[in-house]
């Protein structure tokens, strides 16, 4: 939180309780509250005046953000929710470790999961990264040339794979044509590697 945000804050708080506050007060709040997310302790004040008389102090903050960071991340993985796949190899104890922490950090600011997508085309990507001549022509070899050689962004449909009809009202999809955002993607990409 920047000092100008913990003078918002203070005037939050000031709005509620009515006390005077003054640049040594900011001084001081900011130097207690410099790592906390200001919409988070913004969130804290607000609560606490919804159910308290007394004045809140910097650490009645810490301790409100704090504890919704714990609960978020707790919430996080738990009966009947999806795993993140953590993007390193178990195998590379220390990269592993990075992972889940980072993935902890995301779930505890309230990030949603990296879509399994992401996580599998990083993983493709460090496959295929460096690899040898022979495994590139094989890799070229299975690439489709054309509209179907890419994602679809507006169906989602996956390389190789025709686009669908949206789906109105519980009716099936059908095959289409390929969408025109996935036949000006592949003409970009053509362009761009000419």
């Amino acid at each position: 939180m920047t000092p100008a945000e913990t003078a918002e804050l203070l005037g939050l708080c000031a709005a509620f309780d009515r006390r005077t506050t003054g640049r040594a007060d900011v001084a001081a709040w900011a130097t207690v509250l410099a790592d906390l997310d200001f919409a988070a302790a913004k969130q804290a004040v607000t609560a606490h005046y919804a159910a308290e008389t007394r004045w809140i102090m910097p650490a009645d903050i810490r301790q409100a953000v704090l504890k919704q960071r714990a609960d978020t991340a707790a919430d996080y993985q738990g009966p009947g929710l999806t795993a993140e796949i953590p993007d390193a190899d178990p195998d590379d104890v220390p990269a592993y470790l990075a992972a889940i922490r980072s993935q902890r950090t995301r779930a505890a600011d309230g990030l949603k999961p990296r879509p399994l997508a992401a996580l599998l085309a990083g993983a493709v990507r460090q496959l295929t990264a460096g690899n040898s001549p022979a495994l590139e022509e094989d890799l070229s070899a299975v690439r489709r040339p054309g509209p179907l050689g890419i994602a679809c962004p507006t169906c989602r449909a996956a390389i190789g794979r025709p686009c669908k009809t949206p789906d109105l009202e519980g009716r099936k999809q059908r095959e289409r044509p390929p969408h025109a955002a996935r036949k000006r993607t592949t003409t970009n990409d053509e362009r761009h590697s000419a």
